[in-house]
């Protein structure tokens, strides 16, 4: 006689568990599956929306695109702070999974997001709020094949995957840290083309101590391919044709491919152990 045929009653104690646990998965894996089919419009993800850069939470140095440091700026490093509202897909659909306190006119700022420059040469000021597109690196294919340059103020996917390693490098050291100040050079050598050259005492470097910001703009150009581009946005001021503010990064999560192998991992267990229970 096969288990399946046993009253529930009968059952020894741990094939009731095995069971009770085989049903709750099988309820959670067919509510994801039902929420991905219903969040198709998640893939879209390009959009708008009204971000506030709400602080600063990097460190501060000098950087100059001349090997003299004339001219120079000195300014604080990402990771900056953001808090997003307003957000909407190009296409009229509600934006996707952004740290926000809802859509529409009506909504609130949600909040403080970890946001990297990636633009050195316009400004920004704490409590600035502005319209930005929103555009996300995972979804450029076909007719969203142009949405780079159009939408954003490069139009190079390498050079947006080399800034995101290299702000995922800058999570892991810390950004208070001395390599963070090397890295975030980087990232505004690769996005502006220029070599960028940083103050360490009295003098200007492009790779100090040979792990400088040539030497992660390296690591960045190697390294750039394990970067999910899905789980990463550009957010472009809409004005930005005209001048405006800063360009930055910022991940978004979760992201549907992530909620689909979730799916997928459940139902496989989900086989497994009614096939288990089937030929036991």
């Amino acid at each position: 006689m096969r288990p399946s045929a046993i009253p529930a009653r009968a059952l020894p104690g741990n094939l009731r568990l095995r069971n009770i646990i085989v049903r709750h998965l099988r309820s959670i894996a067919l509510a994801v599956a039902a929420g991905l089919c219903t969040s198709g419009s998640l893939l879209a993800q390009t959009g708008t929306g009204t971000m506030k850069l709400a602080g600063v939470n990097g460190n501060s140095s000098c950087y100059s695109t001349s090997a003299s440091g004339s001219p120079n700026e000195c300014a604080y490093t990402s990771p900056y702070s953001g808090q997003f509202e307003k957000l909407a897909n190009l296409s009229g659909v509600p934006a996707w999974e952004m740290p926000v306190g809802g859509y529409g006119p009506s909504s609130t700022f949600g909040p403080s997001e970890d946001i990297f420059c990636v633009d050195f040469f316009h400004n920004s000021t704490i409590g600035q709020t502005d319209n930005y597109y929103l555009t996300n690196l995972g979804d450029l294919g076909g007719s969203h094949s142009g949405w780079l340059g159009t939408y954003t103020r490069s139009n190079s996917l390498t050079k947006y995957l080399e800034a995101a390693w290299l702000a995922q490098q800058i999570e892991t050291v810390g950004a208070g840290s001395a390599a963070a100040l090397q890295m975030n050079g980087a990232i505004w050598q690769i996005m502006s083309g220029q070599t960028f050259y940083i103050k360490v005492g009295s003098s200007w470097y492009n790779n100090y101590s040979s792990t400088g910001i040539s030497y992660w703009a390296g690591l960045a150009a190697a390294n750039y391919s394990q970067v999910d581009p899905s789980s990463w946005i550009v957010v472009t001021p809409t004005n930005f044709a005209n001048g405006g503010t800063q360009e930055y990064i910022t991940h978004v999560t979760p992201e549907p491919a992530t909620l689909l192998l979730l799916g997928t991992g459940l139902l496989a267990m989900i086989g497994a152990a009614t096939m288990k229970r089937t030929v036991a």
